[in-house]
Order: structure tokens, then C-alpha cells, then sequence
């Protein structure tokens, strides 16, 4: 009874209007709807230009300002190219700042920790200490990444770049250390090129041929 009730009021709120006072035979079925949210509470967005930055604040800047640009900013705002590729690099730089800044500390504070001749309690505070610092202070936390494309796979940790960086580099001689891999006779192995035991020889001793062996058998 009550749910008929409910439906009853709900369907009396509509009621039949005419669209047009001029037309009084075309009606339609409208609801009534609450009253509109005045625009004079809304926010209202109002565009202005930017600000002249004070060093540019002068009678001839603000003339030309006026007159040149119409109240244009005097300039527009430009990408500053940072040198990073991608945020993971950003993130890399960030760990590798912390970590140069908590590394003398970390060493002072493990020297301690793990100090057998100390007392307990100062080792156990030293300990405490370090597990309090930053995780990014760890130097176990930085990964050999390329400084160029920020490749993380193939890096050569010496100069800190990728292997296509490195080719690339290293072909122009760009590089300093590395040089072109040559192979001739002198750079073969001694010990792996000679038989054992001696081959017959047409003299009677093998002593040389056995020092010669024993010498290079590091290779």
C-alpha cells in the first residue's frame, strides 16, 4: 500500500504543459524539475596572461608589452632537455646522490657494528643506526645503467655505457683504454700449441722443449 501510495505522488508531480501558447492541442508529458543552481554561487574561470617576470619590468618592456605583444607573455615557455631519457634514469641519479652522501657514515657505522672487541650495547646502537638511514643509501641499490640511452642490459661498467654507446665511441676512438682486439701469431697461446709428450727431436736432450712447456703454463 505504501509502494502504491509512493507511485501515486511520484506520477502526480507530472502533469501535462503545453509546448507552445500558440498551439494549445500539441502537449507534452514534462516533469517538473527543481530549480535551477544559480550561476552567481559557481565558480567562474577567468583567463589571465601571465605575469611580466620582474626582471623584465621596465616603461620600455611594459610599452612594448603593451603595444607590441597586447599583453602576451614576452616569451613562452620552452623544454629544458636535462639530459635524462626516462624516469627510470631519474630515479638511478637520485639513489646514486643518496648514496654518495650516507656512504662515509655507512662505513664509520658498519665498522662498528661488526667491531668484535667493542661492548654490545654500542655495537647493537650502531646497528640500529645504519637500519635507520635510508634504503637508497645502500650502494648494493645502484644498477650499471647506460648514462646515454639508459639502457639497463649490456652496459660496460668501466665507462658506464651500453655496448652500442661503446662501439660507436670506441670505433672513432673516443674511448680512452680501449683498443682494437688484434689477433696475430704473437698473441697465441705458447703452451697450447705444443705436444706433450716432446716429439722426437734430432737432439738428443728435450730439455729446452720441457722449460719452454712449464714456462708458459699459464696459458
Amino acid at each position: 500500500m505504501m509502494a502504491l501510495r509512493s507511485l501515486t505522488s511520484m506520477f502526480s508531480a507530472c502533469r501535462l504543459t503545453p509546448i507552445s501558447p500558440f498551439l494549445p492541442c500539441v502537449t507534452s508529458r514534462q516533469l517538473n524539475l527543481p530549480p535551477s543552481i544559480p550561476q552567481q554561487i559557481m565558480h567562474q574561470h577567468k583567463y589571465e596572461p601571465y605575469k611580466t617576470p620582474e626582471h623584465h619590468n621596465s616603461p620600455e618592456h611594459m610599452r612594448l608589452l603593451k603595444e607590441e605583444l597586447l599583453d602576451y607573455p614576452p616569451y613562452q615557455n620552452r623544454k629544458i632537455r636535462h639530459g635524462f631519457q626516462d624516469a627510470i634514469m631519474v630515479r638511478d641519479y637520485k639513489r646514486r646522490m643518496v648514496a654518495s652522501h650516507f656512504a662515509q657514515l655507512r662505513v664509520r657505522l658498519n665498522a662498528i657494528r661488526k667491531n668484535n672487541l667493542l661492548p654490545q650495547d654500542i655495537r647493537d646502537t650502531a646497528s640500529v643506526q645504519l637500519h635507520s638511514l635510508p634504503r637508497d643509501s645502500c650502494f648494493t641499490r645502484i644498477m650499471t645503467r647506460c648514462v646515454v640511452t639508459s639502457r639497463r642490459r649490456g652496459c660496460k661498467t668501466r665507462w658506464r655505457v651500453s655496448r652500442i654507446i661503446f662501439r660507436s665511441l670506441a670505433d672513432y676512438n673516443r674511448l680512452s683504454g680501449a683498443q682494437w682486439a688484434i689477433w696475430m701469431y704473437n698473441t697465441f697461446s705458447t703452451r697450447r700449441h705444443m705436444l706433450w709428450p716432446p716429439p722426437p727431436s734430432p737432439t738428443p736432450s728435450a730439455i729446452p722443449y720441457v722449460q719452454r712447456y712449464h714456462r708458459n703454463i699459464a696459458d
